[in-house]
């Protein structure tokens, strides 16, 4: 404890004291102990070789533990104050990453699902009934990612290692069903009030991914069926389906496309991620293409350019609107350390004009500063602060926005099976309030997963949300402002490697100054899944 205190204290490398081979969770792994704080580590893979490089000193005494299959050969690199710990491993062999203060484990092999097994918290609040609040996992929103201002697609990082799953040749196959019970507040209606419903749920998903010489491709498909529901509208069934492709073109570049689809009714954040639309929902579609690329020529810079289209069609007697957001952005990148990236980013999206909305018309700009990867020692994720301008010329008031975006999705691990989630968003979105273009939407959410006795895991977290409009209310003379307060708490536990249960409760309160608004609504789920729970990231 001493050394490691005076380590840090002193910023001194940590000095290596163990490499070694041993059996985790049923997979081989690959253990390096240090006496000191890690922090400057970096993991990838380089050819047949997945390497481990770090900041730290390693005595000429310390020799690479022998290597038991997959791995085919174990050997540690001293140079220039760092260390690298080569593995060679098979290509088609999966491996992840665990990291700790004074340890770090490369874990090779299919992974069993952990014991928060299944779909995050988050996750199974998506599709429930119609949010009140912003989307708890502060994730991608519709139309771009994590930190994008003004909803703008900008490059997001590859996962490292496959999802869990069994391979069929070159292809990973990871098919699941999680059936569930929900007892929810739902609002169909043509008003906000909400009503209370009980449903049975299933939602079958598979997963595939193909190695393509250094890219891959990535497609999964899930589908969520419910029954037995009061309302005749929420017995359906809702398809969503995603496809990521990364290909490698010449030495310097990497081409890169995604798609998303989506057909439901529940699922609101996908039409409108603010969540105005809340009630007199009907069903609806959303296409959102992408493609981009990415130079590298050499040395620590690169060039990034993307483009997307994303369009969402709704049912005529719903309370939305169809619409088209087209976008484009350019960056500039920069390493600024072992996994961690910074960039200049601008972007341009335009929305047309409708017949359906005319007031929608608008042309957005943002210039943003965005880094991502492991900001800090056992802090990770993507953040980004910038400046938009928006101009919607259609409206009698509030045709422009000028002033501060920001998006953030920053993990903080404090252990093996503990860490925090905090999202952060300030963006413009789609109104259909009135005579308003857009509204100005603010959020932050914070989810903590931790364990209990009995291996049990918990997971609970809360957030605030608000919604202001530009233009004055026609019945208050003043602009309409919603905030939303929520509040979900949740446990869960694994029953094998291929099954978990699990069962979360709710709570949003909407406070609007338009009292017709106003809006709480509760939500209780249990969930049992049986399969193969990747930890690819979702919308």
């Amino acid at each position: 404890m001493i050394a490691t205190i005076l380590a840090g204290w002193l910023a001194l490398p940590p000095r290596l004291l163990e490499v070694r081979s041993e059996r985790l969770e049923g997979r081989t792994a690959v253990v390096a102990v240090a006496a000191g704080i890690l922090a400057d580590v970096a993991v990838r893979r380089d050819g047949s070789e997945v390497v481990m490089s770090l900041v730290a000193t390693a005595p000429e005494a310390l020799t690479a533990p022998p290597a038991t299959p997959p791995l085919e050969a174990i050997r540690i690199d001293r140079s220039g104050g760092r260390v690298e710990l080569r593995v060679r491993v098979p290509p088609e062999v999966p491996y992840e990453v665990r990291r700790e203060v004074d340890r770090l484990v490369l874990l090779f092999g299919t992974a069993a699902p952990s014991r928060a097994a299944g779909p995050s918290a988050a996750d199974l609040y998506q599709g429930l009934f119609p949010p009140a609040s912003v989307d708890p996992s502060g994730g991608q929103v519709a139309g771009g990612q994590v930190g994008a201002p003004g909803g703008t697609l900008l490059p997001e990082r590859p996962p490292e290692e496959k999802p869990a799953g069994f391979t069929v040749g070159a292809l990973t196959v990871a098919p699941s069903v999680t059936l569930g019970y929900v007892d929810a507040d739902v609002s169909l209606l043509d008003t906000p009030g909400a009503v209370r419903d009980q449903y049975a749920e299933a939602r079958p998903a598979l997963g595939l991914e193909l190695p393509l010489r250094d890219g891959s491709l990535r497609l999964d498909y899930e589908a969520r069926i419910r029954r037995f529901s009061a309302f005749g509208e929420v017995n359906g069934v809702t398809h969503e389906a995603n496809g990521r492709l990364e290909y490698p073109v010449g030495p310097f570049a990497i081409l890169r496309g995604q798609g998303h689809f989506t057909r439901g009714l529940l699922e609101t954040a996908e039409v409108d991620p603010g969540g105005e639309y809340f009630f007199q929902l009907g069903r609806f579609t959303r296409r959102q293409f992408g493609a981009g690329v990415r130079f590298k020529p050499g040395g620590r810079f690169d060039v990034d350019v993307a483009g997307a289209l994303n369009r969402v069609d709704v049912d005529a007697e719903a309370g939305f609107f169809d619409y088209e957001r087209r976008s484009a952005s350019g960056a500039l990148g920069m390493e600024v350390g072992p996994g961690r990236r910074a960039s200049l980013a601008y972007s341009f999206e335009q929305i047309p004009p409708s017949s359906e909305r005319p007031q929608a018309e608008s042309r957005i700009h943002a210039l943003a500063a965005v880094v991502d990867g492991e900001i800090l020692p056992l802090l990770s994720g993507r953040a980004s602060v910038g400046y938009t301008r928006r101009e919607s010329p259609r409206p009698e008031g509030g045709q422009r926005f000028r002033g501060l975006t920001f998006g953030a999705e920053l993990r903080r691990d404090f252990g093996r099976a503990c860490h925090l989630v905090v999202s952060a968003n300030r963006s413009t979105e789609l109104s259909n309030f009135e005579d308003n273009a857009f509204y100005v939407y603010t959020s932050g959410w914070a989810i903590l997963t931790a364990p209990l006795p009995l291996s049990f895991a918990l997971t609970a977290g809360g957030g605030y949300h608000l919604n202001r409009y530009p233009t004055a209310a026609s019945r208050l003379g003043i602009p309409r402002r919603d905030e939303i307060v929520g509040w979900q708490a949740g446990v869960a536990r694994s029953l094998t490697r291929w099954a978990y249960v699990r069962a979360d409760y709710r709570e949003d309160r909407r406070d609007s100054n338009l009292d017709e608004f106003d809006l709480r609504t509760h939500a209780f789920y249990a969930r049992l899944g049986f399969g193969f729970f990747g930890d690819a990231p979702r919308r």
